[in-house]
């Protein structure tokens, strides 16, 4: 499994809008034509600051394709782009891959518990 995260800036003051509509919409397919599957998301915001991370089974540029043909996607990126500090176009699969190599953040380390033991 891997993780990769993507961030970038919205508007100041459309902190609330942002939220909701990154909190309100379906889930995409989790699965992609290539197989690659999307484990998990989670969306962090702070400030003017959205952290969109990932788990995925397989690969990147196959989920990133994927995602981009997915409708409820593409209405959330329609959508979303009145509160973009930055413009960006994910309206086509190499705009999405740009937006994602453009916005992706170097992994630097993931730790993880080890299972918790029965007691005798």
């Amino acid at each position: 499994m891997e993780r990769h995260a993507i961030m970038f800036r919205i508007k100041p003051g459309t902190e609330e809008a942002v939220k909701e509509l990154l909190a309100g919409y379906a889930p995409p397919e989790w699965t992609a034509p290539d197989g690659t599957r999307l484990v998990s998301t989670s969306v962090f915001l702070k400030d003017d600051l959205v952290v969109r991370m990932i788990e995925i089974e397989g690969n990147l540029p196959g989920l990133m394709a994927h995602l981009s043909s997915q409708p409820e996607i593409r209405r959330v990126e329609r959508e979303i782009s009145q509160y973009l500090a930055e413009e960006r176009d994910t309206s086509t699969p190499e705009g999405t891959r740009d937006f994602f190599i453009n916005s992706l953040m170097r992994h630097v380390t993931t730790r993880r518990s080890e299972p918790a033991q029965a007691p005798a």
